[in-house]
């Protein structure tokens, strides 16, 4: 729906709203050519858009389509019977936010996250870039109908009116919190893809370092059965190696070196010392020929304790201690 909404580039005014709404369109089926000759013989009506207006109506759920022509349905014929005692306005407003945003179509009109406080304006705004240009003739409408309104102070900033800030809350919060969800899901999905390739690398890499290691098969990425084990790979420290020796921990990164590293993954490594390692992988060479990671023995003397690697605390666990 909002993709037809998007072909049309004028959208009208709320005059021109409540005009087709009360006066060109009944709940008799009618043929849009036939509205347009008329709109075509009136001066009233001669200039309006008539196909915008139609189809963001249309779009609000006010008029449907049937074989005859378009026709008010329900809604609509309860709205034109109440257009005196309402603001048809807030209610244009708020169905067609309601409409792009309920129907999760919001990510290719406008970004929900761009909605910030500004406390000079002491409203909500937005910027008039973030929102694409097949998408003008909608905020056009929301303009005309003084949703938005431009900033005086700040060049392509759209000033939300403040009326609408109770209402704005009601409807984001439901698709923050989905939103919110999705990316939590699509992070641990990239995440979890990133861990797999790195490690199926570091696998793939040991083997290719003990080639010759008479017991080569028994290196064995454990962390697709144990994840809790503090580890990912269990391997040999030389070929010379008669029993499983290295404990490899692997992490991957891409421009920045850097790693998540657990509290479990740490207690693993003090437990292990010299035998516990951490691979970094670069993400962007991995598949480059003649490429190593970085490997990083005990990590917990040459990572935790060391001053060389700064630690950013990303959350804390806080709990009440109480007294016996």
């Amino acid at each position: 729906m909002l993709t037809e909404l998007k072909r049309y580039n004028n959208l009208g005014n709320i005059e021109e709203i409540e005009y087709v709404l009360t006066a060109l369109i009944s709940e008799v089926p009618q043929k849009i050519g036939d509205i347009e000759k008329f709109c075509l013989r009136n001066t009233i009506s001669y200039n309006m858009p008539l196909q915008g207006i139609v189809g963001l109506l249309t779009f609000i759920s006010l008029v449907s389509f049937c074989e005859e022509g378009v026709f008010l349905n329900q809604e609509g014929s309860e709205l034109k019977l109440s257009i005196q005692d309402v603001s048809l306005k807030e209610i244009v407003i708020k169905k067609v936010l309601s409409n792009i945003i309920s129907n999760g179509v919001y990510k290719d009109f406008l970004n929900i996250e761009s909605f910030n406080y500004d406390y000079i304006h002491e409203a909500y705004i937005v910027r008039n870039n973030e929102i694409p240009l097949k998408y003008s003739g909608i905020r056009n409408l929301l303009i005309n109908l003084d949703f938005f309104r431009f900033s005086s102070q700040v060049r392509n900033l759209l000033i939300i009116d403040s009326t609408y800030t109770g209402f704005l809350k009601e409807i984001l919060n439901p698709a923050f919190k989905k939103l919110s969800l999705e990316k939590f899901k699509e992070i641990q999905l990239r995440k979890e893809k990133y861990g797999q390739e790195a490690e199926a690398y570091v696998l793939n890499y040991e083997k290719k370092r003990l080639s010759g290691h008479p017991s080569l098969s028994k290196i064995v990425q454990i962390s697709e059965i144990d994840v809790s084990a503090g580890y990912d790979i269990i391997s040999y420290n030389s070929i010379n190696s008669v029993s499983m020796d290295r404990f490899i921990e692997v992490k991957s990164y891409s421009q920045k070196t850097g790693f998540y590293w657990t509290k479990n993954e740490i207690a693993v490594s003090l437990n292990k010392k010299s035998n516990y390692y951490i691979y970094l992988v670069d993400r962007e060479k991995m598949n480059q020929d003649k490429y190593n990671p970085i490997m990083i023995p005990n990590p917990y003397e040459n990572v935790f304790k060391s001053l060389y690697w700064k630690r950013d605390p990303q959350s804390w666990f806080f709990f009440e201690e109480k007294e016996d």
